[in-house]
């Protein structure tokens, strides 16, 4: 009579054996669903869709790739409403699905679109078609200042001609209350008749906004402002000192703070003072450029 309480004993354990295989099945199902997921989010990384020559978004026929910027591929089109070529940025997929990323894209369209400067891009559209979001601008016929400055070397006429355009499109920026944050040369464009467009303001934040309540650090390392590069609220001095930077490469041929990593350059825009110019140049120009640093740092221009 004692066999029964074992067979109770053993159908139970079988059926704890049969409960721990069918929960390792739904553990397997569970991280096969995530590995999957893990792998679609992968391919999605940094995945900008891929348009061909010919092919149709929405009213724009594309003619051929301009490159790739910092938020999307970028294609030169034909606006077939109104005949004219078009600049068209697509964002990536993955920042499709992020919509602080759209938003961002917005925030660029509503920023130059607001801005009616001959030196800052102009905005057409901003849109969606067949799932991917755009944004056509004012086709450039040019190249970048950084093109220009790897094909060939910039004359004193030249670049003071050049910067004095940026500043004339900051100026106008600033006094609508917006600070670009990512003045660099990838981010001017040179016209063959020497007119120079300032484009992407998709950093651009309205004067004395800023992002250090996320901890964001916003910007390109080599040109931001020390304020920039702490994460600390920016006004129109922080363009002021990417213009300096600037026009540094422009006469020197490299940015004055350098360094192996983003820390290491950071260290050095927020301790060092600016190198000393290593070609000849009017001293008007070096007095621009220095004072142009001072304006950003109150406390360094006061302890001098």
């Amino acid at each position: 009579m004692l066999v029964q309480p074992y067979t109770i004993a053993l159908r139970h354990i079988r059926l704890d054996l049969l409960a721990i295989d069918e929960a390792l099945d739904r553990l397997a199902l569970i991280d096969e669903q995530q590995a999957r997921i893990v792998e679609l989010r992968f391919l999605l990384t940094d995945r900008t869709p891929v348009l061909h020559t010919g092919q149709h978004l929405g009213n724009y026929e594309i003619i051929s790739t301009l490159g790739k910027g910092g938020m999307g591929q970028v294609y030169l089109a034909l606006d077939t409403r109104l005949g004219r070529k078009v600049a068209l940025k697509l964002l990536p997929f993955s920042n499709a699905l992020d919509a602080s990323h759209v938003q961002r894209l917005e925030q660029e369209a509503r920023t130059a679109s607001a801005l009616n400067h001959p030196n800052i891009v102009t905005i057409h559209e901003i849109g969606e078609a067949d799932s991917i979001h755009f944004m056509a601008t004012e086709y450039v016929d040019g190249e970048t200042l950084r093109q220009r400055m790897l094909n060939t070397e910039l004359s004193i006429r030249e670049l003071a001609a050049i910067a004095v355009q940026i500043a004339s499109a900051l100026r106008a920026a600033h006094q609508a209350g917006i600070v670009h944050r990512d003045i660099k040369p990838e981010n001017i464009m040179l016209r063959s008749d020497g007119v120079v467009k300032v484009l992407d303001f998709g950093l651009a934040k309205g004067s004395g906004n800023s992002d250090t309540e996320r901890g964001l650090i916003m910007g390109t390392t080599a040109y931001m402002s020390p304020e920039q590069a702490r994460g600390e609220a920016v006004d129109a001095r922080t363009d002021v000192w990417s213009l300096a930077v600037v026009i540094y490469e422009m006469i020197n041929g490299r940015v004055p703070f350098t360094g192996e990593t983003h820390r290491q350059v950071v260290n050095q825009i927020l301790h060092n003072e600016p190198p000393a110019f290593e070609s000849a140049v009017p001293d008007e120009l070096k007095q621009i450029v220095l004072k142009a640093y001072l304006r950003v740092e109150p406390a360094r221009s006061a302890a001098r």
